[in-house]
């Protein structure tokens, strides 16, 4: 590590025996040459700053002298070479010497002395030739460099990482990095943690920043971890890039498949969803009329829009009425209109909603609510395709298809007198049951990145990302309220979210409190390198696809948290889910 041949070695001494006179001694001293006793595995060093020592035993045996004095023994040490570490020489030192070092040669010939004053100036110089060498590096490479101690203290922070993360050196040398950084997302402390090397790894170290990372532990001649390097070259401009390219590409595309496919608006890939999308294809273009049915929230009215788009009668009216909105004796008015003078005296009367989406499409929310007196009229119009207004009696011809919905159970309230079976049966030559998001949960993520893109164009504001969290926390609950409660949500944590990104504080209270956070669990956990190895030590590779399905699964499919999860990184996740084939 350091050059031993600056070492500041003494060579001019004069080595006699042990049997020496303290005379002989104090004559080489006044001459200025020090003098080198040696003694088994140690020697005596005196130098003419050591003749206060001998002054008034110029006569007497050296031997005599020094028998009692081993707080006068040098250390005797093999002279620093290529093959032979001074600094590591110097570690082995006892902590209380004080006496100048003793160098020899392999053949155990001494060569010469070292003070200990002069040692430390040495590994002083040295020292500062090798943080030179150190900070011109970390300064002359074009990627961000971050050096930490095994606290997390920063003690080195290059021009690059001031740039990228608009911090100065003098606001962040010799603080803790989690003071400006989210200590969960910094790979350095992580890795400080696992004591693992981090190669070319996409990592966004806080929002607005995204970084290749490459890191290292830095590991002491003991194999302790006592910090880490960290570079990190800036990607955010490429990241920012590709993310406008992809919405580009992606808006042309959505707006490509609107054109081309209504049903695009129908989010999901989930099997039930997928049934209900075929079944409203093949009755998109028929004439009979259609029963909906499923909880509030579902999605019925969308599912109605989105078959009068499929439809032939697309360039027409698509006019939606809510039969429990309107009191029963205007409903009447409402659907079939009125002629001139029955309220108002208007000569002309005006036209009902039936009669306004001729050649398009009427959509009947909640028809359970229809009174009788509407339901006989209905059904009428159902078998006749005629309508007289209300206090009329010219008939109207109409081609105006009925698409109804309901929440409630048709078929019991035909069997309680509560709705007419006649008209129960006209409309429900084809029904299509619409399944409750607690039932379609795979479907969440492509519904929640929808109702993103939707409000940031609504309140103008940038796309955020969503925790990992976030959506585990979506996937653990049962939406009781269905997709209108999860568009209510998302709009809610676009409103609140700051720094382009949603977490887990935004969401509402009952919401949180059911989901446990991914890096804070309330109970102890295995650490991560724990998970890793039992992921690592399962007996065979169908159980580990099995665990990472199941995550997958858990998580609705979201990279980031089925890692957190499985405690591994996502680049292991994406090589494991390669390996299986479930890319």
């Amino acid at each position: 590590m350091f050059n031993y041949e600056h070492l500041p070695i003494h060579r001019q001494l004069h080595t006699l025996p042990f049997q020496s006179t303290v005379g002989e001694i104090v004559e080489h001293l006044y001459k200025g040459v020090a003098v080198c006793i040696p003694v088994e595995n140690n020697a005596y060093l005196f130098t003419n700053e050591d003749l206060w020592l001998f002054k008034p035993l110029e006569h007497e045996a050296a031997i005599h002298f020094l028998k009692d004095r081993t707080n006068l023994l040098s250390i005797l040490l093999p002279t620093p070479d290529a093959t032979v570490d001074a600094c590591e020489l110097f570690m082995q030192l006892p902590s209380a010497t004080q006496r100048p070092i003793v160098f020899k040669e392999k053949d155990g010939a001494v060569v010469g002395y070292c003070l200990i004053a002069d040692i430390i100036t040495f590994l002083c110089k040295e020292q500062q030739k090798f943080s030179s060498y150190f900070y011109t590096l970390a300064d002359t490479v074009t990627d961000a460099v971050t050096v930490v101690d095994s606290s997390g203290t920063v003690i080195c922070w290059n021009s690059i990482a001031e740039e990228t993360y608009g911090i100065l050196k003098k606001d962040i040398l010799g603080r803790r990095i989690g003071e400006h950084f989210d200590p969960q997302a910094l790979m350095v402390l992580k890795m400080l943690d696992e004591g693992r090397m981090i190669r070319n790894t996409y990592h966004q170290p806080r929002s607005g920043n995204h970084v290749l990372v490459n890191a290292s532990p830095i590991i002491d001649s003991n194999g302790d971890i006592i910090g880490g390097i960290a570079t990190e070259q800036d990607i955010t401009q490429l990241v920012r890039l590709n993310d406008e390219l992809y919405s580009s590409h992606r808006s042309r595309l959505d707006d490509q498949s609107t054109h081309d496919d209504p049903f695009c608006y129908i989010k999901g890939t989930s099997r039930l969803i997928g049934n209900v999308i075929r079944l409203a294809k093949k009755v998109a273009g028929t004439e009979n009329p259609l029963l909906l049915f499923g909880e509030a929230g579902v999605g019925k009215e969308q599912l109605a829009q989105v078959i009068h788009q499929a439809s032939p009668r697309t360039a027409h009216p698509f006019i939606t009425i809510n039969c429990g909105s309107i009191p029963g004796g205007l409903l009447e008015s409402e659907l079939f209109g009125f002629q001139g003078g029955a309220f108002s005296g208007n000569d002309t009367g005006s036209a009902g909603k039936l009669e306004m989406a001729d050649q398009g499409t009427l959509f009947l929310n909640e028809i359970d609510r229809l009174p009788m007196d509407c339901q006989t009229k209905l059904l009428q119009y159902i078998q006749q395709q005629i309508i007289v207004r209300t206090g009329g009696t010219l008939p109207i011809p109409l081609r105006t298809r009925i698409i109804a919905a309901t929440e409630q159970d048709l078929q019991m309230m035909v069997d309680m007198q509560l709705f007419r079976s006649d008209l129960y049966y006209a409309l429900s030559i084809i029904s299509i049951a619409l399944p409750t998001l607690r039932e379609r949960k795979e479907d969440i993520h492509a519904l929640v990145q929808t109702f993103v893109r939707q409000f940031a164009l609504k309140y103008q504001k940038p796309i955020p990302q969503l925790d990992p969290e976030v959506m585990l926390a979506f996937s653990n609950y049962d939406w009781p309220g269905n997709i209108n409660e999860l568009m209510s949500v998302v709009e809610r944590c676009l409103i609140l979210s700051e720094n382009e990104q949603i977490s887990l504080s935004h969401l509402p209270l009952h919401l949180q409190k059911k989901q446990p956070q991914l890096d804070k669990p309330v109970i102890k956990q295995p650490q991560p390198e724990n998970q890793l190895n039992m992921l690592k030590l399962l007996s065979s590779e169908e159980e580990e696809r099995s665990l990472i399905e199941t995550t997958l699964a858990k998580t609705l499919g979201n990279k980031s948290a089925t890692a957190k999860l499985l405690g591994i990184s996502r680049g292991t996740l994406y090589n494991k889910m390669k390996e299986f084939q479930l890319l």
